[in-house]
C-alpha cells in the first residue's frame, strides 16, 4: 500500500442489518475494498422503548467483532461506527455498547435520525447527479424513515420518523400474510404520522427523488424496471413505479414468508419486512404523487466515508457530523457576535444535565441535539438588545432560515432559547400556544435543563468545570464540581431550579462537590 493511502472501515449498526465498507483514499474519492453486512435485526422484539433482546444483543456483538477483525486485516486506520434507530430507543443501549467496546474495541456513537439523514444525503450527492436540480430522497431503514429535500450543495429539509419496515411490520402483524385490515390500518398511522412532513415538502417541490435502503433497493430489483432512456440523471439506477409497487404489495400480502422468499429470491428476515416497506413508500409516493422512483444503494456509511474523507481533506478529523445543521447554527451565531466560549460551555453543562436525566425527562437523541443548538444559540438575541434578548432570541432563530431543518424543529429551539430565562412557557404565550401538545412538553423539559445549565456559568467565568446528577422518585441532586469560588452561579442554579422541580415534579437540589 502506498505511504499516502488511507484506509478506514465505516459500520451503520441499524434496526435491521448491520453493514460495513472498508475504503481505501485515492487521488479523487475512494474505492470499496471489501464489504459485510449481517442482518441481525437489533429491533426485534425491541423498539417503543422496549429493551434490545439478549438474542439481539449478542448477536450484534458478535457481528461487530468480526468486522473489527476483517478490518484489522485490512490494517485500516480508523473505523468509525454509528447506530441508529433501535439503539437509540434502547433503554439498555449503554449495556449494548459497552459489550460491543469490551469485544471488538469498537466505539459505536448513537447519532439523531437528523444526523442519520445529513449521512445519508452526503451519500446520494456522491452517487447521483443532480444536474442542477432539486432530489427528495427517501430511505426507509428498519426502525425510522428519512427525507430529505435539497440540492447538490444545499438542503433544504430534513425529516425522521419511526416508521421503519421492521416496527411497521411488528406494529401491525405485516411480517407473514396479511388481510386489507392490517395493511389499511398501516396505511392510514403512516398517513397521519406523516402528515406534516409531507405537507412541507409538497410546498418546497422537487424536481426528481432518489429512494435508498435495502428496502427500497430490494423492492426495484424485484420490479425489474430499467431506467427510461436519455435519462442521464440516473444512469445505472433501478427505477420503481408507483403502479408496479401497488402490484408488489397486492402479490406480498397474502404471502407467508417463506412464500415470499421463494417467490421472489428473499432472504427470510428480508421477506418477513418487505410488505410494511413497500406500503409505506406506497404512501410517501401517493401523497407526494411521486410516479417513478430511482433506486440507489448509495447509504449511510458511504456518507460517513464521504464525511471522513472531508474532513481529512480539510485538515479537521475532528469535526462534528450532521455539518449542514451544525455549520448553519455557528454561522447565525459568528453573525450575531455571540460569546461562544460561553454558549459552547452552557451547551457542554446542558448535554451533561441531558445524559444524566434520562430516566426522569424520556427524550431521545433528536431532541438532545436541538438542546445543544438552543444552547449555542440562546444569547443570540443580544445582538438586538440585551433588554429582552431572550424574546429577541425566538424571533432571530425563528427567522434565520436555518438550513436542514424541520419548520418544528426550528420551533422547539427557537422556543427552548426563548424560556432560557425570566418567564416560564405558558399558554397564553402566542409562541408556545402553536406548538403542538408534545412539542410543548418537549420544550418545557428542554428549556429546564437549559435554564440551570446557563446559571452554573452565570459569571461567565468558567467557574463550574462538571455537574453531577442523580435522580430518584422524589428529588434531583446535582452535584457541581467548581474550579474557582461558585457563589453566584449557585445562587443562580438554585433560583432557576425552581422551574426544573415544577417540570419533573421532583425536589431540586444542589451542592457543591470538592474542587
Amino acid at each position: 500500500m502506498p505511504p499516502s493511502a488511507y484506509r478506514m472501515a465505516a459500520i451503520d449498526v441499524g434496526t435491521n442489518s448491520i453493514h460495513m465498507i472498508i475504503v481505501e483514499s485515492q487521488r479523487r474519492g475512494y474505492r470499496v475494498i471489501d464489504k459485510e453486512k449481517q442482518m441481525v435485526q437489533l429491533g426485534r422484539d425491541s423498539l417503543e422503548g422496549r429493551p434490545l433482546t439478549v438474542a439481539a444483543i449478542e448477536s450484534g456483538v458478535a457481528t461487530l467483532k468480526t468486522m473489527a477483525d476483517i478490518a484489522a486485516r485490512w490494517k485500516v486506520r480508523d473505523i468509525v461506527a454509528v447506530a441508529t434507530s433501535a439503539i437509540r430507543e434502547a433503554p439498555n443501549r449503554r449495556r449494548f455498547l459497552s459489550a460491543v467496546e469490551r469485544a471488538s474495541g469498537i466505539r459505536v456513537r448513537v447519532i439523531s435520525g437528523e444526523e442519520e439523514a445529513d449521512y445519508i444525503y452526503r451519500a446520494v450527492r456522491s452517487a447521483v447527479d443532480f444536474q442542477g436540480g432539486t432530489a427528495l430522497s427517501i430511505d426507509i431503514g428498519g426502525g425510522s424513515v428519512e427525507l430529505i429535500v435539497g440540492t447538490a450543495s444545499e438542503v433544504f429539509l430534513t425529516g425522521s420518523e419511526p416508521l421503519g419496515a421492521l416496527r411497521m411490520a411488528q406494529e401491525f402483524g405485516l411480517e407473514s400474510a396479511a388481510g386489507e385490515d392490517a395493511l389499511d390500518a398501516c396505511r392510514k398511522f403512516v398517513r397521519k404520522s406523516l402528515k406534516k412532513t409531507l405537507s412541507g415538502i409538497a410546498a418546497l417541490g422537487f424536481d426528481f427523488s432518489i429512494g435508498t435502503s435495502g428496502t427500497i433497493v430490494t423492492l426495484a430489483t424485484i420490479a425489474s424496471e430499467a431506467a427510461p432512456s436519455g435519462d442521464s440523471v440516473s444512469s445505472g439506477l433501478r427505477w420503481l413505479s408507483r403502479r408496479r409497487l401497488r402490484e408488489l404489495i397486492e402479490a406480498l400480502a397474502p404471502l407467508s414468508i417463506d412464500e415470499r422468499a421463494r417467490r421472489f429470491g428473499l432472504d427470510t428476515k428480508r421477506a418477513g419486512t418487505i410488505l410494511a416497506g413497500a406500503v409505506v413508500l406506497e404512501q410517501i409516493m401517493d401523497r407526494l404523487r411521486i410516479e417513478q422512483i430511482r433506486a440507489s444503494d448509495a447509504a449511510l456509511r458511504e456518507g460517513i466515508v464521504e464525511k471522513m474523507l472531508e474532513q481529512r481533506k480539510s485538515g479537521r478529523d475532528d469535526a462534528p457530523a450532521g455539518s449542514v445543521r451544525r455549520s448553519s447554527i455557528m454561522e447565525l451565531a459568528e453573525r450575531s457576535s455571540v460569546d461562544l466560549t460561553h454558549a459552547r460551555h452552557v451547551a457542554r453543562l446542558a448535554l451533561r444535565i441531558f445524559d444524566q436525566t434520562q430516566e426522569a425527562h424520556m427524550l431521545r437523541t433528536g431532541e438532545r441535539e436541538l438542546l445543544e443548538y438552543a444552547a449555542l444559540l440562546h444569547e443570540v438575541g443580544m445582538h438586538v438588545a440585551y433588554q429582552g434578548h431572550h424574546k429577541h432570541s425566538y424571533y432571530v432563530i425563528s427567522h434565520a432560515g436555518l438550513r436542514g431543518f424541520t419548520g418544528d424543529q426550528v420551533a422547539v429551539i427557537a422556543n427552548v432559547a426563548r424560556y432560557y430565562r425570566k418567564a416560564s412557557p405558558e399558554s397564553d404565550h402566542q409562541n408556545f400556544a402553536q406548538l403542538s401538545r408534545s412539542q410543548r412538553g418537549v420544550v418545557e423539559k428542554l428549556a429546564a435543563i437549559l435554564r440551570i445549565a446557563g446559571a452554573l456559568d452565570r459569571g461567565r467565568r468558567g467557574a463550574v468545570r462538571d455537574v453531577g446528577v442523580e435522580v430518584d422518585d422524589k428529588q434531583v441532586m446535582f452535584r457541581v464540581r467548581p474550579r474557582d469560588q461558585a457563589d453566584v452561579e449557585m445562587e443562580a442554579a438554585a433560583r432557576r431550579g425552581k422551574y426544573f422541580a415544577k417540570v419533573f415534579e421532583r425536589r431540586v437540589n444542589f451542592e457543591v462537590v470538592a474542587r
